[in-house]
């Protein structure tokens, strides 16, 4: 969520902190580990594969990477097992970041042709979250793959709200990347908007 724009809100500095605590500390719900560990990723290898194939890129940047779990250990796809995620994708150049891990907070200093942003938008105060999803767009050469969910989460921050904190509907979402695709006209936008856990609806 931290990024080299200033005009990030207090809440959206604030929530940061909260986040860096929670991936230290776990959830009512989930240990530490378990705790935004990237496992939503699971539901898009596939997709993320074909986005990467058809544009012909070379490299990521997964935005919001959580603990990132697929990328160091192996999974499985169509009943065929790969060292990890990356070597699905066939891709090596891929940069990790999430300000609330240690190791992956660090901002991406290059662009890459693809930027995936899984299951992190809603959780972005609303009055930021479109200068962050403009955010990805900037440092993207081809394409943009983000997937939002459209619901209250189960988790609860420790002052009460929603992790959530940025519920849309997926024609709301819709419009929010059509007003923005036209600033990036060279960047190819795949949108996913969960509606509900497991069922998503293509918005661009």
């Amino acid at each position: 969520m931290n990024n080299k724009n200033k005009s990030f809100s207090k809440e959206y500095e604030d929530t940061l902190e909260i986040y860096r605590k929670l991936h230290l500390n776990g959830t009512e719900l989930d240990s530490a580990k378990n705790t935004f560990d990237g496992k939503s990723l699971k539901f898009f290898f596939q997709p993320i594969k074909q986005v990467i194939d058809l544009t012909k890129s070379n490299s990521i940047i997964d935005f919001g990477c959580g603990k990132a779990k697929y990328y160091f250990e192996e999974i499985a796809v169509k009943n065929n097992s790969y060292i990890n995620v990356t070597n699905y994708w066939n891709i090596e150049d891929v940069y990790l970041y999430d300000p609330g891990v240690t190791d992956f907070s660090k901002y991406p200093t290059k662009k890459a042709d693809g930027v995936i942003c899984i299951d992190v938008v809603e959780h972005i105060p609303e009055n930021d979250a479109i200068s962050f999803i403009e955010e990805l767009f900037k440092l993207a050469n081809k394409f943009v793959f983000i997937v939002i969910a459209c619901y209250p989460a189960k988790k609860i921050l420790p002052d009460g709200r929603n992790v959530h904190l940025c519920i849309k509907s997926a024609n709301d979402w819709k419009k929010i990347i059509n007003d923005i695709r036209p600033k990036f006209s060279n960047i190819s936008p795949y949108v996913i908007c969960a509606t509900e856990r497991k069922q998503f609806v293509a918005v661009s």
